[in-house]
């Protein structure tokens, strides 16, 4: 793994950060960072064609990048460039000119970029007119076996979707062991005005509300509004109902600050099924040997996950029905099963969907 924890991106250990869209890249559809550049694949591109364009060997691209000489390139993938390739200078970010010097870039140059530019935001801003800032580093993740694109985002904080926009992942959300992901830069519009001048162990000043002098008058009493019936809850959820995935109780609710689906408490070896019939578009290994996560994709946009599996009965492609059994509960030390579901790529609250 590169780089360091999400709290170096501003983001807490629950929920998904805003994110900014990443820089544009320039004529050679590179985007260079600080201190590294990636290039952006164009329709029909393949390693010798990047390659040339960038200015380096299709070999040590596809080293540099864990892939073979022979790989079909997406549109819109990214590629980690090697450090040999040429880089533009502060002022040619946008044109793909090289720098004749030996570095291309220097601390010196960012910091007359920054500070030199009318309307630039202040410096560590970590975006300019709404686009991230190419002087600030993205963190870079290595992908390790077991790891996909959903524990990768839940790792640092932001969504699966602004993880495939700036990795230009496939719509399968495929990562190979050894890439190297670019984690999205979190907005600032998060940021509470004025924490940055807080002294450390200081809490942050509040203004008092002007009317927080004068005394309330006497004898207020409070209306309140009579209770209404949750309706909510007999309306059909988009894409329609879906079957529990284990016979038992939710002893884990869904938490929307932190949403790692529902928990179902079942014994080590209890049938897992499908929640309706779909494709498996999905078969991971889970971190630490905890057991395996399934992935099935649904009509309208709608997705599942399964996860801590063992006995997998199901392989990547294949079409369930609903109701069939897909593996069972794997043993561990508190046996739980976490169902997911996705709209899209956005997690959403299952409960509503299976009735619970």
């Amino acid at each position: 793994m590169i780089g360091t924890a999400a709290c170096n991106q501003g983001v807490g250990a629950g929920g998904s950060a805003a994110v900014v869209p990443n820089a544009a890249p320039d004529s050679r559809g590179v985007i260079t960072y600080a201190t590294y550049q990636v290039a952006v694949a164009q329709n029909g591109d393949t390693m010798a064609t990047v390659a040339t364009r960038v200015g380096t060997t299709p070999e040590a691209l596809a080293s540099r990048n864990a892939l073979p000489l022979d790989y079909r390139l997406r549109a819109g993938e990214v590629l980690l460039l090697p450090d040999s390739v040429p880089r533009p200078t502060g002022s040619d970010l946008t044109t793909g000119e090289v720098s004749t010097t030996p570095l291309g870039w220097s601390p010196e140059q960012a910091s007359a970029a920054i500070n030199g530019a009318p309307g630039n935001p202040p410096a560590g801003n970590p975006f300019q007119n709404g686009q991230a800032d190419p002087l600030i580093d993205p963190v870079r993740h290595r992908v390790e076996a077991g790891e996909t694109a959903y524990s990768i985002a839940r790792l640092y904080g932001v969504s699966v979707t602004s993880l495939a926009s700036w990795n230009g992942l496939g719509p399968d959300l495929t990562v190979r062991v050894n890439q190297e992901l670019l984690i999205p830069i979190v907005s600032d519009a998060n940021r509470i005005s004025g924490s940055a001048d807080t002294e450390p162990g200081q809490g942050t000043p509040v203004t008092a509300p002007p009317s927080a002098a004068a005394p309330l008058p006497q004898d207020i009493t409070t209306a309140v509004a009579p209770s209404s019936p949750n309706l909510g809850q007999y309306r059909t959820p988009p894409g329609g109902r879906l079957s529990p995935p284990v016979s038992g109780s939710v002893n884990r609710p869904y938490n929307p600050a932190n949403p790692n689906g529902i928990g179902y408490s079942a014994a080590p070896g209890t049938p897992v099924k499908a929640a309706a019939a779909g494709e498996v578009a999905l078969i991971s290994e889970e971190l630490g040997g905890q057991g395996t996560i399934v992935l099935i994709r649904h009509n309208d946009d709608l997705m599942t996950t399964y996860s801590t599996l063992s006995d997998v009965t199901v392989t990547k492609g294949a079409t369930v029905s609903a109701g069939e059994v897909i593996g069972k509960v794997a043993p561990r030390d508190k046996p739980e099963l976490q169902f997911d579901v996705f709209r899209g790529t956005t997690s959403v609250d299952p409960t509503p969907y299976v009735g619970g």
